[in-house]
């Protein structure tokens, strides 16, 4: 999905929160944001607003000397949600369907992203747990994936951002439990950007106890399929089932028409609450077709 105008404001944003944490000086900010809205305006215009914040990204890591600014945060969110596994692990075996609570805890988990400058407090978590632990799925959906699952041998699970990777974790032991055979990869980011997982934040969840755990090779904040390796490449195209996680990567293979690829994430941003017609962080969940563009 190429990006709307509506995005510029919010990616801009965006880079003001982030020099403002890291540059004290006003006039090297001014300077430093400047040098930002010069390189978006080089970017293509049929491009996907994930790869806009790349660029972002790489042009303040730069300036900043810093290839991963944000470490301390995604290690402390992961091990402060970590805390939490007990808690989340109950909800589930208390549900009176185990794996559409660990569909809707995963979906819970979105709400930790650095990019939309979000409230993450541990209350503000636990609120959004509740609150998605309340919301109806759509159950031919649900319905779709455990078919779909019952028949696969492998499924691809494309991560999103840390503290959220402890969700998924519970999500992806649920359905290695209820689907053995089935070889499950869980997709990593190939370098830091923002708050998105790498490989290091998989394995610091334990989460290769119940996943190979891979990365697609780029910085991206989301998945482009002609920017990542020929290996990750290979393996989506294999895929029997492909899980999406996150809006980032809902931008970039949104209109694929990609069988048996699902989408699961909150929706944070005003653009999609207007074009898919929800609420401020309703959970979406929902197969990508051929004709599901918005």
């Amino acid at each position: 999905m190429k990006y709307s105008v509506e995005c510029l404001p919010c990616l801009v944003n965006q880079t003001v929160r982030v020099v403002k944490r890291f540059i004290n000086e006003e006039e090297e900010q001014l300077r430093l944001v400047k040098e930002v809205m010069a390189e978006m305006l080089l970017v293509d215009d049929d491009t996907t607003s994930p790869y806009i914040a790349h660029r972002i990204q790489e042009t303040l890591t730069r300036a900043l000397g810093n290839p991963d600014p944000y470490k301390k945060e995604k290690v402390y969110y992961n091990r402060e949600m970590m805390k939490l596994l007990p808690n989340l692990s109950r909800l589930i075996d208390e549900a009176a369907d185990p794996f559409a609570a660990a569909v809707k805890l995963a979906a819970a988990g979105n709400i930790i992203d650095f990019g939309p400058g979000y409230d993450l407090s541990p209350a503000t978590v636990l609120k959004t747990i509740a609150a998605t632990m309340e919301m109806p799925l759509p159950e031919d959906t649900l319905t779709a994936l455990k078919e779909d699952l019952a028949q696969a041998k492998t499924l691809l699970y494309l991560g999103d951002n840390t503290g959220e990777i402890v969700f998924d974790r519970v999500f992806v032991e649920a359905i290695k439990e209820n689907y053995p055979d089935v070889r499950i990869y869980f997709a990593a980011r190939g370098k830091p950007v923002l708050n998105d997982i790498t490989e290091e934040d998989a394995f610091l969840v334990k989460m290769n106890e119940f996943a190979e755990i891979i990365n697609n090779g780029t910085s991206i904040p989301g998945t482009m399929l002609e920017y990542v390796t020929p290996a990750f490449r290979e393996i989506f195209e294999q895929a029997d089932v492909i899980i999406s996680k996150g809006q980032g990567n809902f931008e970039c293979l949104l209109g694929s028409g990609r069988e048996n690829l699902y989408h699961l994430f909150l929706c944070k941003c005003d653009l999609f609450v207007d074009r898919l017609g929800v609420r401020k962080n309703d959970l979406i969940f929902r197969e990508e077709r051929a004709d599901f563009v918005i």
